[in-house]
């Protein structure tokens, strides 16, 4: 006779790809008719902006290019500056899947810039984006609601924590950027660079809620030909709809730039500046699904055949947040600092035993007045390290970093430079299901050995009890209520009372 088994389905989204492709691009710069000669670079600065992000037919791309600035010295030292767009687009290929979806994660490692000639530039610039793919799924798990008193089955439910939808929005801020009263006016908007974060996000029903703001950094010259720099920080609130009512799940944001324009309001002697930020926020619901499935089963008066079915699903183990701090000295002839920006880089993992070590280096543009006067600018390296365990089986990758505003202290010719490092680690790992799914029952084979009443057993070494009932062919509940015993598993050298 076959069991008919019910189905229970669980719908998720599956990751086919994650994957982080680095890039450098290069672009020439020509110095316009009116500018002086270029001398020297002093700085280099750029704004990574995606156009366009597709996924379909085996493959995810996304591009757009780095809004880069050069500010270079001329004949007479004055500062001067040019602009590029450098283009770039990166594509993997994967095995082709229906209903793909690409979450990207696009950042800036760091540009420079050196001079070829008199009259020309090279930019170059570093680039990091992140695809992940998502294609929905289903785990087909298999029960028998009422089975009989003598259908022995051995149950297992195990939470999962996975991504269930993924839902974005595109929203724009325009603001109006006031200098406070104790800063001078804008003469030459030399540098403008944007850091966009999340401070809080949630589930509401179908909606991914979440605040964050966009800290917009200015560097200019005055009336007087000084140097100065300002942050404003722009705050939004937005939601994103989700295809379903996921309250009890976490909701997880990953914002992108996709145009950003700041100029001065167009008056002589600006007080103002007039900003434009298109962004692009992908949010993912990740929570728990219960995964219920029968690891085993048998029959105790009949011989029971099982059918199995085996499959693997990727489940996230935990999201662990760290803060840290950077840190780096250096002696060189600095007077004065004008402007420092600092850029994540790569993350480096290596695994040491049952740990994985992550180290996420950080590089640091100061830009400084010399000893002589000099407009300098100056990069420096330094680096965090963090640690986490992590199973054999587990993967573990950088969710999110952000770096904070950095602070230094200038003395004796030597620069001290701290910038706070929050970053976060999700680990996950692979787990293979083998379930039974259905099968046949059919009679023993008859005997004229008479079947004893109960069995003495002595366990070699350690054993699972439901190995000993099926064995046996009785239930773990009778050799747990004989033995008096709570546990599932009994150690070596045990003598047990099993009835029949």
């Amino acid at each position: 006779m076959e069991l008919v088994f019910q189905e229970n389905r669980v719908e998720y989204l599956c990751s086919i790809l994650c994957e982080t492709i680095n890039q450098e691009q290069t672009a020439d710069v020509v110095i316009p008719d009116s500018y002086p000669d270029a001398e020297r670079v002093i700085d280099a600065f750029g704004t990574l902006l995606v156009r366009s992000e597709e996924c379909g037919a085996g493959s995810a791309s996304v591009a757009g290019f780095v809004q880069a600035g050069v500010i270079y010295a001329g004949p007479e030292g004055q500062p001067r500056k040019v602009q590029v767009q450098i283009p770039f687009s990166l594509r993997k290929e994967f095995a082709p899947q229906d209903r793909c979806i690409l979450q990207c994660s696009c950042s800036l490692l760091g540009v420079d810039a050196r001079v070829l000639n008199s009259r020309k530039i090279l930019v170059r610039a570093g680039i990091s984006c992140t695809l992940r793919v998502y294609a929905p799924r289903e785990f087909t798990g298999y029960d028998i609601l009422d089975p009989a008193p003598t259908m022995q089955l051995k149950r297992r439910q195990i939470p999962m924590q996975m991504p269930l939808s993924i839902g974005e929005k595109s929203f724009v801020l325009n603001e109006e950027l006031e200098l406070p009263s104790d800063k001078p006016e804008i003469a030459h908007l030399l540098k403008c660079l944007y850091h966009a974060r999340i401070h809080e996000q949630k589930m509401v029903g179908n909606k991914a809620v979440f605040k964050g703001s966009v800290q917009v950094h200015a560097l200019y010259e005055s009336g007087d030909e000084s140097l100065h720099s300002h942050d404003w920080t722009l705050p939004f609130s937005q939601y994103a709809e989700l295809d379903r009512q996921l309250d009890e799940c976490q909701a997880r944001t990953v914002l992108t730039l996709t145009g950003a324009d700041t100029e001065p309001d167009g008056q002589l002697d600006s007080r103002r500046l007039l900003s434009s930020i298109n962004l692009l926020a992908q949010c993912t619901a990740v929570g728990v699904q219960t995964i219920s499935l029968i690891e085993d089963a048998y029959c105790t008066d009949a011989d029971f055949s099982p059918k199995w079915e085996e499959s693997r699903m990727n489940g996230i183990l935990d999201r662990q947040s760290y803060r840290e701090t950077a840190a780096v000295e250096k002696e060189f002839p600095v007077k004065s600092v004008v402007d420092i920006w600092a850029y994540p880089k790569e993350a480096v993992r290596q695994r040491i035993g049952q740990r994985v070590q992550t180290e996420l280096p950080v590089s640091c543009n100061v830009l400084y007045y010399d000893e002589t006067g000099a407009l300098q600018q100056k990069n420096l390296q330094t680096a965090v390290t963090v640690e986490t365990e992590l199973a054999e089986n587990g993967q573990c990758a950088v969710a999110d970093v952000d770096l904070g505003e950095a602070f230094y202290t200038v003395g004796n010719g030597t620069l001290a430079v701290k910038i706070p490092v929050a970053m976060e680690l999700e680990c996950s790992a692979e787990h293979q299901l083998r379930r039974v799914c259905g099968g046949e029952v059919s009679p023993l084979a008859q005997t004229e050995e008479a079947k004893p009443a109960v069995l003495l057993r002595f366990t070699d070494g350690p054993e699972e009890i439901w190995d000993i009932a099926k064995t046996c062919r009785t239930s773990v509940e009778n050799i747990l209520s004989a033995n008096e015993l709570s546990e599932s598993a009994v150690p070596a050298n045990t003598l047990l009372l099993i009835p029949m």
